[in-house]
């Protein structure tokens, strides 16, 4: 038997929530179905192929302007969202908050008034 020091547990609980379903399907509170796993078999080596000015120019094609790589910023507040635990941030369709990362796939993490929480993506627009 193994005794874990507490000291260095953190109390911090993120509760995952996919708005995207509804509240009774499974995917709206994060419980996904587990990643395949491959065998080694099954990962086929790549050929090489030849390197053209062609592929030359496909590889440094550099999407400009996509809001989805943006994630430092200035939001606004589409909806009301209600915080349902204290990881998560409150705000008014309206309000503003600062974005500061994306935090986990569908969340930001943000700050108003001083407080910080997870902001659900898909409840704000960066401007």
């Amino acid at each position: 038997n193994q005794v874990k020091d507490d000291s260095d547990m953190c109390d911090l609980v993120v509760t995952v929530r996919d708005f995207a379903y509804p509240k009774t399907h499974p995917y709206h509170t994060g419980n996904y179905p587990p990643e395949p796993e491959y065998e080694e078999s099954d990962i086929e080596e790549d050929e090489e192929e030849e390197y053209t000015d062609e592929t030359a120019a496909e590889d440094s094609i550099i999407p400009v302007g996509d809001e989805q790589d943006r994630t430092e910023g200035y939001a606004r507040g589409l909806y009301d969202f209600d915080a349902e635990n204290s990881s998560e941030l409150s705000f008014k369709e309206g309000e503003f908050v600062w974005i500061h990362c994306r935090q986990f796939p569908g969340w930001f993490l943000g700050e108003k008034d001083g407080a910080q929480g997870l902001v659900p993506e898909n409840y704000v627009q960066l401007v």
